[in-house]
C-alpha cells in the first residue's frame, strides 16, 4: 500500500481559505490519506443473504436494514 498523502489541506490563517494542494508556504500543511476499501466476495455475501433467507423461512422478519447491517459487519471485519 502506498502511504504518500492523496491530498494536502492547508489554511490560510488571515484569509480563512482552505487549499487542497500542498504549500510549503502556508504555516499549516495537514496531509489527507486515504484506505484500500475493504470489499467482500460474492460468495460471502451470498452466505450472509442465505443465513437471512434462512431466518424468514424459520418465521423471523426478512429486515433489509439488518442484512445491510450484516454485510457492513463481515467487511469491518476484514
Amino acid at each position: 500500500m502506498n502511504n504518500e498523502p492523496v491530498a494536502w489541506i492547508n489554511r490560510d490563517e488571515k484569509e480563512g481559505w482552505l487549499n487542497w494542494d500542498k504549500n510549503t508556504n502556508m504555516p499549516i500543511n495537514i496531509p489527507l490519506y486515504t484506505h484500500p476499501a475493504k470489499t467482500l466476495t460474492n460468495e460471502e455475501i451470498i452466505n450472509i443473504a442465505k443465513e437471512h433467507i434462512h431466518q424468514r423461512l424459520e418465521g423471523e422478519r426478512f429486515g433489509y436494514v439488518d442484512f445491510a447491517r450484516a454485510i457492513l459487519r463481515k467487511a469491518q471485519e476484514k
